[in-house]
C-alpha cells in the first residue's frame, strides 16, 4: 500500500474570504487517500504565508523526511497555491522531495510530472497564484499612495497617535494619552538646554516609557507637524503633503527643532561608564610616559577598598584618587570672575547685540522677503499645470528646485535668532556656576563633575607633586577669569560646606537644585561665548 503525507496550508484571508478552510481541506484529502487506498501517515496543518518554504511546519516535515525518520511515496495537498505560490522556490523544492523519493501531487489539478508536456501546466498552476499575488502587492501599494496623497496616515500609528475609522470608514490617526508628553518633549528640546537622552528619561520619570533606541527618530518624523511624505516610486518623485490629521506639534516648532538636532552644540554626548571615585579616568596623562592614566579600586587586608589612578604601559605610576580629586577641585576652585568682568561682560554682550539689531533686522526682513518670492513662483507653476498651461514633468522640475529653496531660508529664519536667546536663557545660570565649580565638583554626581571637567579643559591634567596642571584649559574660562595666587595656597578643609569655594561665592550653602541646573547650562555656554566673541 502506497503511504501519502497530507499538507494543509491555509492563510487567514483565505480562510475569510475563500473558504479554504483546514477541516474543509482535511475531510477532501482524506477521502482522496480513502478512495485510491493511499495511507494517510501524517496530517500537517500550517497556516503561513506560501511566498516562501520557510514555514515551521513544513521546515519540520522536511527535517524528517530527510533523516529517515518519516517515509513516504506521495506528498498531496489541494491545489499547487497551497504547495507555493513562488515558482522558482517550487521547482526546487519539487527536485528536492523527488530525491527523496516523495512525489508531491495537488489533487485538484493532478498532473504526471514524468510526462515533459505536463510541466507547461505545472509552470502555469505555479505562476498563477504568484502573478495574483504580485496583483495584490501593486493594488494594496497603489492604494497606500493614493491615501497618503490624500492626506490620510494609513501604517500604524506613531506614538502620540491611534489608528480610528471615519464615518467612511477610511484610516485615520487621533491624539492619544501620549500627544501632550510628545508636545512638552518638542519645546523642551527645543529650548536647546537638555539632550535627547536627558528629555527622555525625565519623560520616563513623568511615568511614560519611551525606549532609548525610537525616541530619537519621534523628533524627526514630520507627521507630527502634520505633514506626510510619500517616499518616491517608479516615475514619481518624493512629495510632501499636508496630512487631514491634528498636529501634536506647530509646523515652527518641529522646523526648530531640526535645527537644534543639526547643530554641534545639540549633539548627544554619551557618558562613559565611570565609578565615582574615579571622575578623572580619561582625562589625566602619566607624567613619565605621557601615556592616559587608568583607575581601579583594590581592597586591603581591612576589607576597605581604595581607588587609584594608574599607568597600563609599563611604568609605575600610581596615585591615590582621593589625592588627584581634591586637587583637582582646588585647581577649579581657584578661577573666580575678576572685579566687575561678569558685569562688564554682560554689557559688552548687550552690545554687541544692539549693534548688530539693525543689520539683523535687514536680514530677517531679506530672508522673508525671498521666502515669498519663491513660494509665489511655486503657487504660479502649480496654477499653470492645474489649467492645463504646464506639463506636470514642468512643475515637478520647478518643485524640485524651488521646495529646498524655501526650506534652506525656513531653517535660516528660524534660527537667526537662536543665539540671542541661548544668550539670554544661559547667561545667568551658567555664570552663576562658575562661580561655585570647586563645591559643585565636591557634590555633584559623576556625569555632573565629568560635565565640569570636560568643559573646563582643552588638554588633559597632569599630577605632580600634589597637584594638578594643565598646558591648556579652557581658553575662556581663563580670559573671563584668573587665579587666586593666595586662595591657591589654602588646604581645603575636609568636610566644610565652604570647602573650595571662591571669595566671591556667599558663606551660606548654594541651593544644590539650582546648581545642579546650572551645570548643565555651564557645560554648553562656552561655545555659546566663542561664537559671540568671534562675531564681534
Amino acid at each position: 500500500m502506497k503511504k501519502a503525507i497530507i499538507y494543509i496550508r491555509v492563510s487567514t484571508d483565505e480562510q475569510a474570504d475563500k473558504g479554504y478552510s483546514l477541516r474543509h481541506q482535511e475531510e477532501f484529502l482524506k477521502k482522496y487517500c480513502e478512495f485510491n487506498n493511499i495511507e494517510a501517515l501524517e496530517i500537517v496543518q500550517e497556516d503561513y504565508s506560501a511566498k516562501t518554504f520557510n514555514r515551521p511546519a513544513f521546515t519540520q516535515l522536511l527535517n524528517k523526511l530527510k533523516s529517515r525518520k518519516l517515509r513516504a511515496d506521495f506528498l498531496v495537498f489541494t491545489k499547487w497555491d497551497r504547495f507555493s505560490r513562488n515558482a522558482p522556490d517550487a521547482y526546487a523544492m519539487i527536485s528536492t522531495l523527488t530525491k527523496l523519493g516523495v512525489e508531491p501531487q495537488a489533487i485538484e489539478q493532478p498532473l504526471d510530472l514524468n510526462i515533459p508536456e505536463n510541466k507547461i501546466m505545472l509552470a502555469f498552476y505555479l505562476s498563477a497564484p504568484e502573478v495574483e499575488n504580485d496583483r495584490r502587492s501593486l493594488n494594496t501599494i497603489a492604494g497606500m499612495r493614493r491615501a497618503k496623497k490624500e492626506g490620510r496616515w494609513v501604517s500604524t500609528a506613531p506614538r502620540g497617535y491611534e489608528n480610528k475609522y471615519d464615518v467612511a470608514s477610511k484610516k485615520i490617526i487621533i491624539h492619544n494619552k501620549d500627544a501632550p508628553m510628545i508636545k512638552w518633549a518638542f519645546e523642551q528640546l527645543s529650548t536647546g538646554k537638555f539632550t535627547v537622552e536627558d528629555i527622555r528619561k525625565q519623560c520616563v520619570e513623568k511615568g511614560f516609557d519611551f525606549k532609548r533606541g525610537s525616541f530619537h527618530e519621534i523628533f524627526k518624523n514630520p507627521i507630527y507637524c502634520g505633514r506626510i511624505i510619500i517616499p518616491a516610486y517608479k516615475n514619481e518623485e518624493e512629495q510632501t503633503v499636508i496630512g487631514i490629521h491634528e498636529p501634536i506639534v506647530s509646523e515652527a516648532l518641529f522646523d526648530k527643532v531640526q535645527v537644534a538636532l543639526k547643530s554641534r552644540r545639540f549633539k548627544q554626548i554619551y557618558k562613559t561608564s565611570v565609578q565615582e571615585p574615579l571622575p578623572l579616568r580619561g582625562f589625566l596623562t602619566c607624567p613619565q610616559c605621557g601615556k592616559n592614566l587608568c583607575g581601579s579600586g583594590s581592597t586591603g587586608g581591612s576589607g576597605i577598598k581604595h581607588y587609584y589612578y594608574h599607568c597600563l604601559k609599563g611604568c609605575k605610576e600610581r596615585v591615590k584618587a582621593n589625592d588627584v580629586n581634591n586637587a583637582y577641585s582646588d585647581y577649579i576652585a581657584t578661577f573666580k570672575f575678576k572685579s566687575g568682568v561678569q558685569e562688564l561682560y554682560t554689557e559688552i554682550l548687550k552690545t554687541i547685540f544692539k549693534a548688530n539689531t539693525g543689520e539683523k533686522n535687514a536680514n530677517e526682513k531679506g530672508l522673508q522677503s525671498e521666502i515669498e518670492k519663491n513660494k509665489e513662483r511655486l503657487n504660479k507653476a502649480q496654477q499653470l499645470m492645474l489649467d492645463g498651461e504646464m506639463e506636470m514633468s514642468e512643475y515637478k522640475e520647478i518643485k524640485r528646485n524651488i521646495e529646498p529653496k524655501i526650506d534652506a531660508l525656513l531653517s535660516q529664519q528660524l534660527s537667526f535668532n537662536q543665539t540671542e536667546l541661548e544668550y539670554r536663557s544661559y547667561l545667568k545660570k551658567g555664570l552663576s556656576a562658575v562661580q561655585h565649580l570647586g563645591y559643585l565638583f565636591d557634590n555633584l554626581d559623576i556625569n555632573g563633575k565629568r560635565d565640569i571637567i570636560r568643559s573646563s579643559l582643552r588638554k588633559n591634567l597632569v599630577f605632580s607633586e600634589g597637584k594638578t596642571r594643565t598646558e591648556k584649559p579652557n581658553e575662556l574660562l581663563s580670559l573671563i577669569s584668573l587665579v587666586d595666587v593666595q586662595h591657591k595656597r589654602l588646604k581645603k578643609a575636609k568636610g566644610s560646606e565652604n570647602r573650595s569655594l571662591s571669595a566671591h561665592v556667599p558663606p551660606s550653602r548654594p541651593n544644590m537644585n539650582e546648581l545642579l541646573e546650572d551645570t548643565r547650562d555651564f557645560a554648553r555656554i562656552w561655545d555659546l561665548y566663542g561664537h559671540l566673541l568671534k562675531e564681534a
